[in-house]
């Protein structure tokens, strides 16, 4: 029961405003640490596409240890969100933020991995032939994707739902272009070699898988927002 002075009034609980205070402390760090991170995963995504568009194969290295910071921050943020969770009771917009970063952090961190991959390829083949027309394509793929990943980046740091709720559109024109590039990449593939070819559609597959996280991550700020879906699903668990 809550003191009472002489009077009957309640006597407030300072130690209560120190706990709502550590709380929202505990929020904004976790939410900051998710617009670093996904920073972090589109500066990689940019270095990665460098590597495949220009044959950088003195930057694979860099990408992959670019990585090992992800993956520190995911672990991090996971452990600090599951413990706000474990300690607290979140209800509303907290509880939806608390469970919207735990599907955040994988889209991030599979993102961060696909960056990895792009490179990967790059480096076992020892750079891919040099044909304009498909130089052209990926060229374009890498600058939609990082577009598109580089958007739920804004989401998060803004907390703008319209974002969210405008991401399957603009992902659209990324679909489109991994298709001219697979066309592309088929049609040339006797002059390329056909090894050269089914590793260029991995890295084409990779970048539009870095945008389809991209679609996700905005989707859940619009779900943390609203409590719904762009698709239109409800979700709201809290009563």
């Amino acid at each position: 029961m809550m003191p009472t002075d002489a009077d009957g009034t309640e006597q407030s609980n300072p130690q209560h405003g120190d706990i709502r205070l550590r709380y929202e402390e505990q929020l904004d760090e976790l939410r900051s640490g998710l617009v670093e991170m996904t920073s972090l995963v589109l500066e990689n995504t940019r270095r990665a596409g460098t590597v495949v568009i220009d044959n950088r194969l003195d930057l694979v290295k860099e990408v992959q240890a670019a990585d090992l910071p992800i993956n520190e921050l995911y672990e991090r943020l996971e452990d600090q969100a599951f413990h706000i969770l474990a300690r607290q009771q979140p209800v509303a917009v907290d509880l939806r933020f608390l469970i919207a970063t735990t599907r955040i952090l994988y889209e991030a961190e599979r993102s961060g991995d696909l960056a990895v991959n792009i490179v990967n390829r790059v480096e076992a083949h020892n750079g891919f032939p040099q044909i304009p027309s498909i130089h052209s394509l990926l060229t374009r793929l890498v600058d939609e994707s990082c577009k598109m990943f580089g958007q739920a980046v804004e989401a998060l740091a803004t907390f703008d739902p319209e974002i969210g709720e405008n991401a399957e559109a603009a992902d659209d024109i990324v679909d489109t272009t991994t298709t001219r590039f697979f066309g592309t990449v088929h049609a040339h593939s006797t002059e390329i070699g056909l090894d050269s070819a089914v590793e260029l559609t991995h890295v084409g597959r990779f970048l539009e898988r870095i945008a389809d996280h991209g679609v996700n991550i905005a989707q859940n700020v619009t779900y943390i927002v609203t409590s719904v879906f762009p698709d239109g699903e409800d979700i709201e668990t809290m009563g």
